[in-house]
């Protein structure tokens, strides 16, 4: 027994050591500038020195009272003197270091030393150290406490012991940190409970009570901030059949050798679990196919996979399996053994393995140099008398996520500010920019909120703020020659506004390049001279389908005469039919002079609202699809 404890603990020490010096070797590759990797990283930074300068309530007011322990834990640290930079370098490692010792502790629960061993050894292989040790820091100190409270829980035979008080209280802890995690794994705990009898009934539904408050709190800022999208969740784009691959690893063979042995036969209370934690994670992760609007939870689910535990079950029942015929010279005993060691062999091999697979992907710095040398130019030359307000925008379907992340990289780095999320003549009448892409409409309709709950309802107030524009936030880039009237480039891709130029904005210009909404037909961007916008909207083909056409969102907030221009370049090719919310709107036929040229229709009257404007390529036989386009503007 002692031998085999000196194993578990040599190989809790290799797991650990592995993890550390993956992180280092991380920040040695693709590290700079002492700035932490992970895409959410920065947000953990803002809502430290948040913290750190002005308390806790102030945090709780910016972001609400729940998911708030790691925030308050590194602003605390930050408080004493850390710098919250290099905390969030350091903080994480120790916290993905934790996780081989959580996993050997909790896999003890049965008194199972060499199952415990081989569970810390398949830990480096895990997709959780490379997804939420590098980004998802609350979630990673949500399931430090779960997994620190689940052998408690386990062990406890009645509410009144220290060990199952400890265990809620942790449980509790959890779920001011990170709510989803812990409500998955209190639900899993609470089916053990009472459909399988894993443990005291009355234990689970003093965790379920303890969890209730954060839970209530959650769900109500859930639903107030749905609502800004009319209550739509959030779409991204699926994850690929290989994110699965990605989530077991070379250890998918183990894994799947331990879900299905382990389903056979008797199961102790910590193997019922384990199966009920991988069927939960593996079939929410799944639901994002059947519908788009889960995916951030089925994403999150899916990366909590036990794969550990279940490449440790496969490698146990592996021993337990009787070998009867040889091979060849060598003997059932050698075949077995040769079994045993080759699976040991594939758990080490899986720790460089799931490092070269996950650690470029999530283990690196999400902001360019540039852009952190921009903002630390603002950060020390800049003074501001009122809150400046930094303008985001890009592609409808990548402004919402980039937006977010830019605004948590100004606020680790220059501190208090505000945000936009679109174009400039939207914001001069402090109104959303019409994106068409879910995400980005929420995060537009979060930023237009904050500015409205700080007195920002009109254009005086807006203009008495400092607008500014750092180049690699803004797409396209050099800005779009109507935009850069309105702006003075205080330092290289540092752009301030120009009160008094945009006061008298009039009209709303949008890049048909940047705004594209949707489409048909091969489309495409493409850097051109002539164009305003610097890129312009292309498309050149002789395709059979019967509509060749683009879409793009533009809005109005009053009623009245709106008269539309476009901005074109005219080569040959078919006629193109504007239309507007399905009406007609005019037609551009080309006259090949080879240069750019703007439509003007007719005024329409429209009522405050959101439109489409649909363009359409004639079908023509002989005759190419062809349109270069620039921009769309509307003034009343």
């Amino acid at each position: 027994m002692d031998r085999e404890r000196g194993l578990l603990w040599l190989a809790i020490a290799c797991s650990t050591t592995f993890i550390a010096l993956a992180f280092v070797i991380s920040y040695y590759i693709w590290g700079f500038y002492g700035l932490p990797m992970g895409w959410d990283t920065p947000h953990y930074i803002e809502q430290a020195n948040i913290v750190a300068a002005k308390g806790p309530i102030q945090l709780f007011a910016v972001q609400g009272p729940y998911d708030f322990v790691y925030q308050l834990l590194s602003g605390t640290i930050v408080w004493l003197g850390a710098s919250a930079l290099n905390l969030e370098i350091v903080l994480p490692i120790l916290l993905s270091s934790l996780l081989p010792f959580l996993i050997s502790r909790l896999a003890l629960v049965n008194n199972d030393v060499r199952f415990s061993t081989f569970a810390a050894i398949a830990v480096p292989g895990w997709f959780v150290i490379y997804n939420l040790g590098a980004s998802l820091h609350a979630n990673l100190l949500g399931l430090v406490f779960i997994l620190a409270a689940i052998p408690l829980i386990l062990k406890s035979q009645t509410i009144r012991q220290p060990r199952a008080i400890m265990g809620l209280v942790l449980i509790a802890v959890a779920s001011f940190t990170h709510i989803e995690t812990t409500l998955f794994f209190v639900g899993l705990m609470f089916i053990l409970s009472v459909a399988l009898s894993g443990f005291p009934k009355r234990i689970a539904i003093v965790a379920i009570a303890v969890v209730l408050p954060a839970a209530i709190i959650y769900i109500i800022h859930l639903l107030q901030l749905v609502s800004l999208a009319g209550y739509s969740l959030p779409v991204y784009t699926l994850e690929p059949i290989l994110f699965w691959f990605e989530i077991f690893g070379p250890l998918l063979p183990l894994a799947i050798l331990g879900l299905t042995l382990g389903l056979r036969g008797k199961r102790t209370s910590l193997e019922s679990l384990i199966m009920l934690w991988a069927g939960a994670s593996i079939l929410i992760g799944l639901s994002q196919y059947l519908d788009p609007q889960t995916y951030t939870f089925a994403q999150r689910a899916a990366g909590l996979v036990p794969v550990p535990f279940l490449a440790a079950i496969g490698l146990r029942r592996l021993g337990t399996l009787s070998v009867s015929r040889r091979l060849g010279r060598f003997s059932p005993a050698h075949l077995q053994r040769a079994l045993l060691v080759a699976s040991l062999i594939l758990l080490v091999a899986s720790w460089p393995t799931s490092y070269v697979a996950d650690a470029p992907v999530d283990q690196r710095v999400f902001l360019s140099p540039s852009a952190y040398q921009r903002l630390q130019w603002v950060s020390a030359n800049m003074k501001f008398l009122s809150t400046p307000i930094f303008v985001y925008n890009d592609f409808d379907t990548n402004a919402g996520g980039l937006g977010d992340l830019y605004d948590n990289w100004v606020g680790a780095i220059v501190g208090t500010h505000l945000s936009y999320l679109g174009s400039i003549d939207y914001l001069v009448q402090v109104q959303q920019t019409p994106y068409s892409n879910i995400v980005s409409r929420l995060h537009s309709a979060i930023f237009e909120k904050e500015l409205r709950d700080v007195g920002i309802t009109s254009r005086a107030v807006l203009l008495s703020h400092p607008i500014i524009i750092v180049a690699d936030f803004y797409n396209p880039y050099p800005l779009p020659t109507y935009y850069a009237i309105y702006f003075n480039e205080v330092s290289k891709g540092v752009f301030v506004g120009n009160t008094t130029r945009l006061a008298a904005i009039n009209n709303v210009t949008i890049s048909l390049a940047a705004s594209i909404a949707d489409s048909s037909g091969p489309w495409y961007h493409e850097l051109t001279g002539w164009a305003k916008s610097i890129n312009t909207l292309q498309i050149y083909t002789n395709s059979s389908l019967n509509n060749v056409e683009a879409y793009f969102p533009i809005a109005v907030f009053s009623n009245g005469n709106y008269t539309f221009s476009l901005h074109y370049w005219d080569g040959a090719g078919n006629d193109l039919n504007v239309f507007l919310a399905g009406q007609a709107l005019g037609t551009v036929t080309y006259n090949d002079t080879q240069s750019p040229l703007t439509r003007t229709f007719d005024p329409v009257y429209l009522n405050s609202g959101t439109y489409y404007v649909n363009i359409r390529i004639n079908q023509g036989p002989g005759i190419v699809k062809f349109a270069s386009l620039d921009y769309l503007s509307v003034v009343e």
